[in-house]
């Protein structure tokens, strides 16, 4: 075999070769497509690692993002403060309190439709509500006469002769007295809160020419308080139940000085107060009364004394 004429000659042989070496090739790639393909087994402990490692991963990754949320905050802001009076919320004063569901300022009084009353048409009674309206929140709720003890602007809305009779008291300073008229506040301010009312205006005849404005209402103030001078609702909150009658008068019957509004009888009630203040005239908070302890939260009865519905006491609380 070896002296065959076609192993001798060489272009022969190199074909051979070629053939061959393609041979080989091919017989490979056939035995792989032929060998079966090893499959990935999830073990346990596969599982585990992979847990493992997927939860330390989320939990650096939430670390991160609250990290940057705090370095991202505004540094001028502050963190709220924790309350510091225990039972006592400045942002909502009235809570557990009688005035809770109360309305803000005139809105707590109730007024009826005009309609007439002797001598009066139905439009001057209207004229006549919105005149005592404007006086009680001059005497009540106004900033000259809370803030600054200045009667002023009560006065303004009087008949000339009854100002002139009450000028010097309502605007001097601050007396018994002229606490009947004006509610006067002294060095513990008044919180954010406006005052709340609760009330109602009615109309009925007085003498010729006269028409009677009766109003039975009740205020509630909130004073502010610093960490520890109050301990519930009740030792910022004071009460002041009015019945007071106002008088319109037409001229004629009466004179020009006397035509316009005046007072009529007049009484009321106080509550939850400082006793000391209110003998000089100012009202204050019930914790201001250093000589004395901090009252505990009123009795179930007292609460119908702030009801303009129910009969006013006949002695204030500090007797």
């Amino acid at each position: 075999m070896e002296t065959h004429p076609d192993l001798m000659d060489p272009e022969w042989r190199k074909q051979a070769e070629r053939e061959a070496r393609l041979g080989a090739k091919k017989d490979l790639k056939r035995r792989r497509k032929q060998r079966p393909r090893r499959r990935f087994r999830m073990t346990r402990k596969v599982v585990v690692v992979l847990f493992v490692t997927g939860t330390v991963a989320l939990l650096g990754a939430a670390a991160l993002v609250v990290h940057q949320m705090r370095d991202g905050a505004d540094p001028g802001q502050p963190p709220k403060a924790a309350p510091v009076l225990t039972g006592v919320d400045l942002d909502r004063p009235f809570d557990r309190t009688p005035a809770a569901s109360w309305r803000e300022g005139l809105a707590g009084i109730t007024v009826p439709p005009g309609q007439a009353v002797g001598g009066f048409t139905a439009q001057e009674v209207d004229a006549a509500y919105r005149k005592v309206t404007e006086a009680i929140a001059a005497a009540r709720l106004g900033s000259r006469a809370l803030r600054d003890h200045d009667g002023a602007e009560l006065l303004a809305l009087l008949a000339p002769n009854q100002r002139a009779h009450l000028q010097e008291m309502l605007t001097s300073g601050p007396t018994v007295e002229k606490n009947r008229y004006l509610t006067l506040i002294g060095p513990k301010g008044l919180s954010k809160a406006p005052p709340r009312m609760t009330g109602s205006l009615t109309a009925k005849s007085g003498d010729r020419g006269e028409l009677v404005i009766h109003a039975s209402y009740t205020t509630a103030y909130a004073f502010d308080a610093h960490p520890g001078e109050a301990r519930s609702p009740e030792d910022i909150v004071p009460f002041l139940r009015e019945e007071q009658d106002y008088v319109i008068r037409k001229a004629p019957p009466f004179v020009k000085g006397d035509a316009g509004l005046a007072f009529g009888e007049g009484a009321g009630y106080r509550s939850r107060m400082a006793c000391d203040a209110i003998k000089t005239g100012i009202l204050a908070p019930q914790y201001a009364d250093k000589d004395r302890p901090v009252a505990g939260p009123p009795a179930a009865d007292e609460v119908a004394t702030y009801d303009p519905t129910k009969p006013l006491p006949s002695l204030d609380t500090c007797g």
